[in-house]
């Protein structure tokens, strides 16, 4: 028999509906570009430079909208960001794919990542704001499910346009863009519709955007995303590194504003008070740099090495990937009886373990024993995912639920972007480079390169990788009790075995 709340179960679903609406697009128009890329760029005839910021784009408008958006969510309510989020994210998309240039098509996709960060920043916070505190890790589950779920169709959309353009009707790359208006369509019509916000929260007008820390972190957070990214990917050169060094100058700056902007400040480090939400942000950080670069260099050390078929390829990283969106909901809904800390800490210690077995492959592994490691790594990340984001919005109070979700969404987003670093320039620099450029760019001469020689710098790959999870299991294992209410608004001091 369910216990009384607030809302009724219907609005409740409706609330599902539309964060997962927005849980599913950001992921979902990340991977589908990502997979497509050279088929776009070859559409918009983008040079190299131009390509590579169709993806870096919307990626760095994103981390750096997604702590000003949040906080403007705790200020003025969460209804209209939600809606002008869904609208500007549609009209982001359908200009991308109406496209005619390749720095034409780089400004729309900066605009999608706009209105991907008012929609991301706020939906977790819905959550926290109208489910009842005993069914929030289930509702995380479902909200992660929706983020796995949209990882996992982007390649798959896309690789079809690319493969099968003329089967599908869809002869052009515009579509990679098209297809995602109907999720973004119907969460702005929900949203407009439907949602409405909580009766005992009101707009604070008292309460101000802190601009200060807009103006520092925003070009900081976006100098950190190109500057890592392009040094993955171009090569740490002049650029690349002043990005970064400008970017870390600008948000050392913020943090400094913030700790003397009292209650208006954009992000609120008394939060880090808490060891619940310092360790809870602290394990994704290190949990997404170490696992997100796996699937990029198993598909190619499937393709290049082993030399299966990309269909094979694609069937290894469906184990990861449905394995997580399988498991993401169970496990949220197991949070709310026993707790985040042991389900989230046995998570990423399973995912250290499967990413240091790859370790024991060689030049002559089976499609089978990939997938077993692969698998374990799924399992582990549907473990970890939705019990430590509840973990994390648990032990924020309510007044600054979207800076929360905006803090351990950004922290998500840099670590992604730090794992394709680090794994980047570790293969750069343990693998030969004739070696290395055939293996992911397919150039040069088959006779020049040395199977044995990339998986022996793989497994160093592999071993640093696993070490930044494991440190990060150790991060989940020491946060506090968690402080979570019961059915009649008692706090209950739950130690997560």
């Amino acid at each position: 028999m369910s216990r009384p709340w607030r809302y009724p179960r219907s609005y409740l679903r409706l609330i599902t509906f539309i964060v997962a609406l927005a849980a599913l697009l950001t992921p979902l128009d990340s991977t589908i570009t990502s997979v497509s890329l050279p088929y776009i760029a070859e559409g918009v005839r983008a040079g190299y430079v131009e390509a590579l910021w169709i993806p870096l784009g919307y990626l760095s408008a994103l981390a750096a909208l997604l702590l000003p958006f949040g906080r403007l969510g705790d200020i003025r309510g969460r209804r209209s960001l939600m809606i002008i989020g869904f609208a500007v994210f549609s009209i982001g998309t359908a200009m991308s794919g109406l496209s005619r240039a390749g720095l034409e098509l780089d400004a729309w996709r900066v605009l999608q990542g706009v209105g991907g960060a008012m929609i991301m920043s706020n939906a977790g916070a819905l959550i926290s704001e109208v489910y009842p505190p005993w069914e929030r890790g289930r509702a995380f589950g479902y909200y992660t499910m929706a983020v796995y779920v949209g990882t996992v169709a982007g390649p798959l959309i896309g690789g079809m346009i690319v493969s099968y353009p003329v089967l599908l009707g869809l002869a052009s790359w515009r579509w990679v863009f098209f297809v995602t208006l109907p999720p973004a369509a119907a969460g702005l019509l929900a949203s407009w519709i439907m949602l409405r916000e909580p009766h005992d929260l009101k707009p604070d007008p008292t309460r101000h955007l802190d601009v200060w820390g807009m103006a520092l972190s925003i070009p900081g957070l976006f100098a950190i995303m190109a500057g890592v990214t392009e040094g993955s990917f171009v090569g740490w050169d002049p650029a690349s590194t002043a990005a970064l060094a400008i970017g870390a100058i600008l948000l050392a700056a913020f943090l400094f504003a913030e700790y003397r902007s009292g209650r208006d400040a954009l992000l609120d480090l008394s939060l880090f008070s808490n060891p619940g939400f310092t360790a809870g942000n602290l394990a994704a950080l290190l949990n997404y740099a170490g696992f997100y670069f796996l699937p990029f260099f198993l598909s190619y050390y499937m393709q290049r090495v082993l030399g299966y078929p990309p269909s094979y390829a694609s069937e290894v990283l469906l184990a990861i990937f449905l394995s997580m969106v399988v498991l993401a909901p169970l496990s949220g809904r197991l949070s709310d009886r026993i707790g985040s800390r042991g389900l989230a800490t046995g998570g990423m210690a399973l995912i250290a373990a499967g990413i240091a077995s790859l370790m024991t492959l060689g030049t002559s592994a089976t499609a089978q024993e990939v997938a077993l490691r692969a698998l374990a790594v799924g399992v582990g990340m549907g473990l970890f995912s939705s019990p430590n984001t509840a973990a994390v919005m648990r032990s924020s109070p309510r007044e600054r639920l979207g800076t929360a979700n905006a803090t351990l969404s950004t922290v998500r987003v840099i670590g992604q972007a730090l794992s394709l670093a680090i794994a980047g320039s570790l293969a750069a620099v343990l693998i030969p480079r004739a070696t290395l450029v055939y293996i992911f760019a397919g150039l040069g001469s088959p006779a020049s390169v040395s199977p044995v020689q990339f998986v022996e710098g793989l497994r160093m790959v592999y071993g640093v990788m696993a070490a930044l999870v494991a440190a990060g299991a150790v991060a989940s294992a020491v946060r506090g009790r968690e402080v979570v209410e019961d059915g009649d608004g008692v706090e209950d001091q739950r130690d997560a075995r």
